[in-house]
């Protein structure tokens, strides 16, 4: 998995800073230099930019290989909440920075990083064996170990928008099975890493919610919209639920697995925001709208 692939690259890497990309996307020309620059001048252990920029296919639902040509529609957005507007170095206060974390101006994707490598290996942060969201728990870590956390606005990492990322959408039991087996991971590795870590250790309550944040973006992100679109007959009817409650909940296999389709049942429907990242048609709206409003300004 990814996870496995970046500790790889942490470990063998020899510059003094590390950047993550997924092998189908593309970084704007000059965007690592800036944030290089950042770092050199704030001596970051963690730079982070706050924007994506996402390619479209052509009406054939081709994608062009070279996707920083000027000639391909792209589409900007911010992928932090009401985001920093200008370079900014973080204080150390952690509540503030929770505060962030929490309100989603500070994301948990790693390919909108650039860390000092020692600061990884310094502090023992690699990627956990989780199979979804492996990241998010990998850029806690680093917001709340960093010294010095920089925020640098806008960005040029290019999200490729393929058949492969269409496919990650498709939904299974084993789809939701994977999504849990991350949360029960997500638990064991944010347990190890914030008892060491002393704002959480004499703010216990501040540690649960931190663990619960984990636990629901999994739940709404993955498995609820999963659940929404599979029902209970269909989960039932491979046996992997049930076997996998068996591995995990033993002789109480039975009990949990009750109020997990109890609990799924009465839920309100929800949006699948995963699947909206990957609607090649909501991108298209997106672009044309932003189009407008900049023919708009002139």
């Amino acid at each position: 998995g990814p996870g496995a692939a970046r500790n790889t690259g942490i470990r063998s890497a020899t510059g003094d800073y590390i950047t993550f990309m997924d092998s189908d996307d593309e970084v704007m020309p000059g965007t690592l230099q800036k944030m290089f620059e950042a770092a050199q001048k704030f001596n970051a252990d963690v730079v982070h930019t706050t924007q994506f920029s996402y390619a479209l296919p052509d009406e054939e639902g081709n994608m062009p290989l070279q996707l920083i040509d000027d000639s391909v529609l792209m589409f900007r957005n911010d992928i932090d909440r009401n985001a920093y507007t200008e370079v900014t170095l973080l204080s150390d206060d952690f509540d503030s920075r929770l505060e962030d974390w929490k309100n989603r101006r500070i994301n948990w994707h790693v390919c909108s990083k650039m860390i000092r490598r020692e600061f990884l290996l310094s502090n023992n942060i690699f990627f956990s064996d989780m199979k979804l969201a492996e990241d998010m728990v990998f850029c806690f870590e680093c917001l709340f170990r960093a010294k010095n956390y920089v925020i640098v606005p806008g960005g040029g990492y290019v999200y490729r928008i393929t058949a492969t990322s269409l496919s990650r959408g498709k939904k299974t039991s084993a789809h939701i099975i994977k999504a849990m087996k991350s949360q029960i991971g997500a638990v064991r590795k944010m347990s190890s890493v914030l008892k060491d870590i002393p704002f959480f250790a004499t703010n216990p309550d501040k540690a649960v919610f931190a663990i619960e944040r984990v636990l629901n973006d999994l739940e709404v992100g993955f498995v609820r919209p999963a659940f929404q679109e599979l029902g209970e007959e269909i989960l039932r009817s491979d046996g992997l639920m049930s076997e996998f409650m068996r591995e995990n909940f033993g002789d109480n296999a039975p009990y949990v697995e009750f109020l997990f389709y109890e609990l799924h049942k009465n839920y309100e429907p929800i949006i699948d925001y995963m699947a909206e990242m990957n609607d090649k048609e909501k991108w298209e709206a997106l672009a044309k709208q932003s189009q407008e409003n900049e023919q708009g300004k002139i």
